[in-house]
């Protein structure tokens, strides 16, 4: 299979999900994203804006805040480039590029620190740790020059063997299941 036609298949997955099952999901995402380690010590919080059938961040956003620690969200300048804002509250985001909430802040995230914790989004991922994105190639690009934990909490239906991968593809640190926790 093909990566089109994965994106395909898993995108269909993840929307028929029902809301109910979907919702249940983030609650115990959430809860075991928060309890870990490595988002407990981690200062910088990388987070995507769940959009649609994807997984909610918004409980991760605000007990990041609450916490004190310092989250950034990514913002597409270009068709090729992302970057990560940091932001303090809701307020600090306008409808951007694929019509996702993006940061109107201007303080970029700073590739040398270490002690990041990152949320990546996925369609569908390989028990080996490959991802599938949505093809644009914002994340691997991102993930090339990443020093910190990439984390990507995803359903159990999304989750398969392999998932097909090019050489631009960089895989994860951690896989998050509502069930398991994948290192």
């Amino acid at each position: 299979m093909t990566k089109q036609d994965f994106r395909k298949k898993y995108l269909s997955v993840r929307n028929s999900i029902p809301d109910t099952e979907k919702k249940e999901y983030d609650r115990k995402l959430t809860e075991k994203l928060l309890s870990m380690p490595e988002f407990e010590n981690a200062e910088n919080i990388l987070l995507f804006w769940g959009i649609g059938s994807e997984f909610d961040t918004r409980k991760i956003f605000k007990e990041s805040i609450k916490q004190g620690k310092k989250v950034y969200f990514p913002k597409c300048i270009d068709e090729n480039k992302m970057v990560f804002l940091r932001v303090f509250s809701d307020k600090d985001f306008s409808v951007g590029r694929y019509n996702i909430p993006e940061p109107t802040t201007d303080i970029k995230y700073e590739f040398q620190s270490k002690n990041s914790f990152a949320l990546i989004p996925a369609l569908c991922v390989g028990r080996d740790f490959s991802r599938l994105g949505y093809g644009k190639g914002y994340y691997d690009r991102f993930l090339n020059d990443f020093k910190g934990i990439s984390v990507c909490p995803i359903y159990p239906q999304l989750l398969c063997e392999k998932v097909p991968t090019g050489k631009f593809d960089i895989p994860l640190n951690i896989i998050i299941t509502p069930t398991d926790i994948r290192r």
